[in-house]
């Protein structure tokens, strides 16, 4: 069985634990530089894809109407369809390959970009069949969240993302 795990604090995510099956490991990445116990974890920085990342899965969670990430170019959905078409470590250290070496975000992520090359308009969603709602959990400041607060938690990381959008539009 899979499983996803966001730990967030101060509306940022800061670690993902994911497990591909009952019989693989848990793959643990944490935000920025690793040392300590945590050396031989993946590292992510905060990223417009990541933050794209957290507020799909969020979206997901929440069960907001459609579940999507839409946006055009300089979006954060693009940011996120750029990455998993150009496959970074982080996305790979984060949620591991498969036998072709291809990253499992790939198969977790639905994508839809009609235009493929150009910048158009990007759909995202999470792929149901890769990975269901129940099996994702996400924390806030070491504490689960459902409905109100992940609610709350999307809001939070939204307007985050705003200086973010106006200093692209700049």
């Amino acid at each position: 069985m899979r499983s996803l795990a966001m730990y967030f604090e101060i509306g940022e995510l800061i670690e993902v634990h994911f497990k591909d099956g009952a019989n693989s490991d848990v793959r643990v990445s944490v935000r920025g530089k690793t040392s300590g116990p945590l050396r031989q974890a993946g590292s992510f920085q905060w990223t417009a894809a990541v933050k794209g990342f957290s507020l799909l899965v969020l979206r997901t969670c929440a069960g907001q109407e459609g579940m999507l990430l839409a946006g055009e170019k300089d979006s954060l959905a693009s940011s996120l369809d750029y990455a998993i078409s150009k496959q970074p470590v982080w996305l790979s250290e984060m949620f591991g390959c498969d036998s072709l070496g291809s990253s499992l975000a790939k198969r977790m992520i639905l994508r839809t970009n009609p235009e493929r090359k150009r910048p158009g308009p990007v759909v995202l969603g999470i792929n149901q069949l890769f990975l269901r709602p129940s099996e994702i959990s996400i924390f806030s400041h070491g504490k689960p969240c459902s409905g109100a607060d992940l609610l709350g938690l999307h809001a939070q990381l939204e307007c985050l993302n705003m200086p973010f959008q106006h200093a692209i539009a700049a």
